[in-house]
């Protein structure tokens, strides 16, 4: 049981940055109108910070100053920051996939 529990807390880490990676691909593709492809997402090891690369341009974003809304800014020293905001769909499949259902709290 305890191997099942950990396989299904990794899945749901793997599904929150791939939500995550499709909201910051769709955010910037759209504002920089490039196809999704051409948006490059990419977490440093340690998981605290966010690098996207679009239309020859390079922005990141500090996790530890994430808030519980869902919205993440992006900051580039020679561009206006880009806002990235989940969709009320991306929002619900994380709710979902909140760890404490997993260990039935």
């Amino acid at each position: 049981m305890t191997c099942f529990l950990a396989l299904e807390l990794e899945i749901a880490f793997v599904n929150r940055t791939d939500i995550y990676r499709q909201a910051i691909k769709r955010t910037f593709a759209d504002l920089y109108s490039v196809a999704r492809h051409e948006v490059d997402v990419s977490w440093n090891k340690d998981g605290d910070n966010i690098t996207v690369r679009c239309a020859d341009k390079t922005f990141t974003h500090e996790t530890i100053h994430d808030d519980d809304d869902g919205a993440l800014e992006f900051v580039s020293t020679h561009e206006d920051p880009v806002t990235v905001r989940l969709t009320n769909d991306e929002r619900l499949r994380l709710e979902q996939m909140d760890p404490d259902r997993l260990n039935g709290f």
